[in-house]
């Protein structure tokens, strides 16, 4: 038998045969698996250019899989063919070229997994099976660690659990109102929320516990006529104070009870100008208050700061401004920090920094190299609190920007509050979402779908999430990029079918 083996090597030449289909039915496997993993890596099932950067790998295993498809299936064919030439019959090439595909199924995978890298996946979204088409207000991160976060919509206040996106609680607006401002911040877990009826000023506030969504108490003022939707700056939460703009002045009432504490003016008139509050701000025990005032073409304004206790005015300090101002925006309460734009086209357009409650620090809009983006433009949803594209870590103010004329962000910079200087810039492609992400850094969500995390000190690049891709893209027009829980959370400003927010990990 053996010399049988020797003299006509069948036995040896099926077994390089059969050997040979196998090998030809892995690579077609291959092929299979690797058209279907790259074109499903793929958000909307295109990707490519500056602003659809493809998914990390998604490259290299379209190239292999359909370099797998003509020559695995090619070598298939010949070696099917070879076999039957020596063993007559369909059934075993047939196992043999399967057994082929199912053994290369696992290698493929690990050699996809090695080309793609680390990717953020979608991990759950929040109402998936029932979608809001109502636009939200702002939104809150509340409880250790963020591990509650509050969509406030304009009809509606909805916590979710940043961990699995599982509601939590929700409280409904009054009958007829609408969401028409809210605190920037959430102190003691307590939320303050202003409504507002049809075309009418904010003139009701409610104290909301966030842990439970139980509304503490109910105020009714006299709201600021020109406020009639949402609105940024109207109420303020800081230690056990809570704080709202009426038409003349400001409003203090116990954060927890509700309870009246006392009312400071600060609209004036004389020589023909009117003066009226426009944004306030509080903390570490002091509240901050933007007056503007108008005459005629001519405009002038203030930030008056008041003792958050007693509301006794411990000083004023006047705005650079000669035009009636357009915009008084918070972007940090501490460092108190203002983005001032007034009508005139040769006037303050900047960033103006209080560290010391002194005069200002100003980073302008534009310089020569770069114009600062600190507003997403396009889209509606989150006027009560609105999607910055910029945040202040400590004394540092890190804000999307782009080359000058350009109509997209390129680039973040990082300029420093007590003295307006630019640290560091770092390229990007597009800011879809900008958060602090840490004592010490800050992340990018770019608009392709990439994530960068910078060290807020040099705009080093650190962290293990650092130039990760996202591997589902539903980015609306207008979103918000929080960091709660171990957890990414893209939150939907806009009314859409989209879920309104999604967790990634």
């Amino acid at each position: 038998m053996g010399d049988t083996v020797v003299q006509d090597g069948r036995p040896r030449a099926g077994w390089r045969a059969g050997a040979a289909v196998t090998a030809a039915g892995a690579a077609a496997g291959l092929a299979v698996e690797f058209h279907v993993l790259g074109w499903t890596s793929v958000p909307g099932g295109s990707c490519g250019g500056r602003y659809r950067t493809c998914p990390d790998g998604t490259t290299p295993t379209l190239v292999l899989a359909f370099a797998l498809t003509f020559a695995g299936y090619l070598a298939l064919l010949l070696a099917i063919g070879r076999f039957t030439d020596r063993r007559p019959g369909k059934v075993l090439p047939a196992v043999l070229a399967v057994t082929g595909v199912l053994l290369a199924l696992w290698p493929g995978w690990q050699a996809y997994l090695w080309m793609r890298g680390p990717v953020l996946d979608l991990a759950w979204q929040a109402d998936r099976d029932r979608p809001s088409s109502v636009r939200a207000e702002g939104v809150w991160t509340v409880g250790e660690h963020g591990s509650t976060v509050v969509r406030v919509r304009s009809d509606a206040l909805v916590a979710y659990d940043a961990h699995d996106g599982d509601r939590r609680w929700t409280l409904r607006a009054p009958v007829r109102e609408s969401v028409c401002g809210m605190s920037e911040q959430v102190a003691d877990g307590v939320g303050l929320v202003a409504f507002a009826r049809f075309e009418q000023p904010c003139d009701t506030v409610w104290g909301v516990d966030t842990r439970t969504g139980r509304r503490l108490w109910e105020r009714k003022f006299k709201g600021v006529a020109g406020f009639t939707s949402g609105s940024d700056g109207l109420l303020a939460a800081d230690g056990d104070v809570a704080l709202a703009l009426t038409d003349t002045g400001v409003r203090a009432y116990g954060l927890t009870d509700g309870r009246p504490r006392w009312t400071a003016g600060l609209r004036g008139k004389t020589a023909g100008e009117t003066c009226a509050p426009n944004v306030v701000s509080a903390a570490g025990g002091t509240a901050r208050v933007v007056v503007t005032c108008q005459a005629g073409e001519q405009g002038s304004g203030r930030v008056v700061t008041l003792d958050e206790a007693t509301g006794r005015q411990r000083g004023s300090r006047a705005l650079p401004v000669e035009s009636p101002v357009d915009t008084a925006m918070v972007v940090s309460a501490e460092p108190f920090t203002l983005l001032l734009e007034e009508r005139d086209e040769r006037g303050v357009a900047a960033v103006l920094a209080y560290p010391d409650d002194g005069d200002p620090v100003r980073i302008p809009l534009s310089t020569d190299d770069e114009d600062l983006l600190l507003r997403q433009i396009s889209g509606e949803g989150f006027t009560a609190r609105p999607a910055l594209t910029a945040t202040v870590s400590g004394n540092t103010l890190v804000v999307a920007a782009a080359e000058p004329g350009g109509y997209g962000a390129d680039h973040v910079s990082a300029y420093a509050l007590r003295d307006g200087r630019r640290l560091w810039r770092a390229g990007v492609d597009g800011v879809a979402g900008l958060v602090t992400a840490g004592r010490d850094r800050v992340a990018v969500l770019g608009g392709n779908g990439r994530l960068w995390t910078f060290a807020t000190a040099d705009g080093d690049r650190i962290g293990e999430d650092d130039g990760i891709m996202v591997r589902t893209n539903r980015l609306a027009a207008r979103t918000r990029l929080l960091h709660a829980d171990g957890t990414w959370i893209v939150v939907n400003g806009e009314g859409t079918k989209e879920p309104p927010l999604y967790g990634l990990r």
